[in-house]
């Protein structure tokens, strides 16, 4: 298997992991998680009360939708802005969130890039007087029944010709009251092999690393974790336009998608849910063909 590519829906006891902007429990002691749908990109969004702390800040162009959901949450401040590392898909509207909501802290791993990304949040972490905390060594904090403890690899050096800063991603492990959640950046089989090492427990939930990508030591990461949930941050943004063109003579377009079912058995009501949006509209869905090499 090349890649894990199902994304799970998961909820704890006393922990609810959403998909939507559905309403937070009334219940104070409720850490609510919320992975955005921002493509193959990580933004994630921990509430816990009146704390709030945020995990990467997907791509630059994602910046209006993070803004709008923490606004739809009443989330007018962030408490704690975490930045795994520093590749597009996780720094890209980071700028685009400090300059819109009131951000108090910034923990970010300690080595600097040229992505044009990067640059821009720097720039908005100095307009806005923002000093971020740079890890160089492991950093616990507590909320109220809450503890994240953000862990750093044992060099941000590269090690061979070639490698990306996957390995740098700082990993963040959330404990509330008994269940321990894991968010893992986009760190590879060196990384996940050198944190292994030290010494981890089982968790409830795992954040499948690097956006699901199959590496060797995936399986050795996932049977020592044991987690109860999983979710990978991959999704299509957009269903993807495969052509358009006009038919009765140009009066009508026709428009031709491709789009991966999550649940291939409910084919037939996702038809209908069209056909009663978009009334008499002729709709066709089937398999999409294998292309082949004919020699």
């Amino acid at each position: 298997m090349k890649k894990l590519l199902t994304a799970l829906l998961a909820i704890l006891c006393g922990c609810t992991f959403t998909a939507d902007t559905a309403k937070l429990r009334e219940s104070d002691d409720v850490l609510n998680v919320s992975l955005l749908k921002v493509g193959k990109a990580d933004a994630i969004v921990f509430e816990y009360g009146s704390f709030t702390m945020v995990i990467d800040a997907g791509e630059e162009d994602d910046g209006q939708e993070v803004v709008d959901f923490l606004q739809k949450r009443n989330i007018a401040a962030v408490d704690v802005l975490i930045i795994t590392h520093y590749d597009q898909d996780h720094v890209g509207c980071a700028d685009t969130l400090v300059e819109s909501a009131a951000v108090k802290q910034v923990i970010l791993p300690h080595y600097e890039s040229d992505h044009i990304e990067y640059l821009d949040f720097m720039k908005a972490l100095e307009t806005e007087q923002i000093k971020p905390l740079y890890l160089d060594e492991p950093y616990t904090f507590t909320e109220r029944n809450m503890t994240v403890l953000i862990e750093l690899p044992k060099s941000y050096e590269m090690t061979f010709p070639g490698e990306y800063d996957n390995n740098f991603s700082l990993i963040t492990t959330v404990t509330h009251k008994d269940n321990r959640l894991v968010f893992t950046g986009d760190i590879e089989k060196q990384r996940i092999r050198e944190w292994l090492t030290d010494g981890q427990q089982a968790c409830d939930f795992l954040k499948i690393p690097h956006h699901g990508v199959y590496n060797r030591a995936m399986e050795e990461l996932i049977n020592t974790l044991k987690p109860k949930y999983t979710a990978i941050c991959s999704s299509a943004k957009h269903p993807e336009l495969i052509s358009v063109r006009t038919t009765n003579l140009g009066t009508v377009y026709e428009l031709n998608y491709r789009i991966e079912m999550r649940d291939a058995g409910k084919e037939k009501e996702f038809i209908d849910a069209l056909r009663c949006r978009n009334g008499n509209l002729n709709i066709m869905i089937g398999a999409v063909q294998k292309e082949c090499n004919v020699i």
